[in-house]
């Protein structure tokens, strides 16, 4: 049971009978009913807490952690919609770079901790998933040249915190592996005494942050493509740039047919921009989950869907992930 506000409690006891006071913090202290029915108890300070440094494989004291370590909290995380999890770091740790190399959602991102270290080997660092190293090398989507990103699997809204091991000292229990940084993930587990049910939702809208790069018309490309055909055709056909429509027409087989056709049908010009800008792409979560602890047992249970458009017609990602935690003293 718990005492009030002031420290006072009732509890109903036999004479013999031994209560142990415990608070954290503080030394436990036993007491053996007699016939009394008020006692007072003061508690003597036992050892002070200390600020624990997760890193995957083990934990240490904060005090004992030399190297340089960030870690980014769950309240940071919470209600910040992100396909990947990598992408809640971006703004929130120092020396480390992130940036997209796609605009399909769910894509792998390029992350640097202290820059580049090799020119020809990776430079990705070392995920650690509740002790788990997993690879960001990526999953070759089979509809595009983008890899998708394993961390994607993972609902942020399920992330207790993110904490990036920056030196050589911070990394050293990795190994080489660690050698261009580690960044640990620890899960949420139930932390309230009484069943807890948590549900949000999401929804928002994205555009492109600039509009560009411009591209060419109809008859900038034309024009271009003449420049090609001198540069590469001129000395050896013998001909000027003036002759390269008439040289391009006259070799169907070798270069097609494609802008005979675009300028007997009247030069129309394009905006492909237009034709594949998804404009204000919709992107939504719905997260619920139910966790809680006794003095027994410590469980989460968590649903979640996230859907997400590009800015781009015809990329998207969706994602229904699933998550569970039972532990038994």
């Amino acid at each position: 049971m718990a005492t009030d506000f002031d420290g006072n409690f009732s509890i109903q006891a036999a004479s013999g009978d031994v209560l142990v006071v415990s608070y954290v913090g503080y030394a436990d202290q036993r007491l053996t009913v007699d016939a009394q029915d008020n006692y007072t108890l003061t508690l003597l300070p036992d050892n002070a807490l200390e600020e624990v440094v997760i890193l995957g494989y083990g934990s240490q004291k904060r005090s004992e952690v030399t190297g340089s370590a960030v870690q980014v909290g769950s309240d940071q995380i919470q209600n910040f919609p992100v396909t990947s999890a990598d992408q809640v770091l971006q703004g929130k740790v120092a020396g480390l770079s992130l940036s997209t190399t796609s605009g399909i959602p769910g894509s792998t991102q390029s992350i640097l901790i202290r820059g580049q270290s090799s020119i020809t080997a990776s430079n990705a660092p070392l995920f650690v998933i509740e002790g788990v190293p997993v690879s960001n090398a990526g999953i070759q989507r089979s509809t595009a040249a983008s890899t998708f990103s394993p961390l994607a699997n993972i609902n942020p809204e399920n992330i207790e915190s993110i904490t990036v091991l920056k030196d050589p000292s911070a990394t050293a229990p990795y190994g080489a592996r660690g050698t261009n940084g580690v960044i640990v993930i620890t899960t949420k587990k139930g932390t309230s005494t009484e069943p807890l049910i948590s549900f949000s939702t999401t929804y928002g809208f994205q555009n492109d942050a600039i509009n560009g790069p411009t591209m060419l018309t109809g008859a900038q490309r034309e024009e271009l493509y003449y420049e090609g055909l001198f540069n590469t055709y001129g000395e050896s056909e013998n001909f000027t740039r003036a002759e390269a429509e008439q040289f391009y027409r006259d070799n169907p087989t070798r270069f097609g047919t494609r802008y005979v056709v675009w300028n007997d049908n009247g030069r129309k010009e394009t905006k492909w921009a237009d034709y594949i800008t998804n404009k204000d792409a919709p992107i939504k979560t719905v997260d619920l989950n139910f966790s809680g602890r006794t003095d027994k047992t410590n469980y989460f249970f968590s649903v979640g869907y996230l859907d997400q458009e590009a800015t781009v017609i015809g990329a998207f990602a969706e994602r229904f992930s699933g998550a569970d935690y039972f532990f038994r003293f």
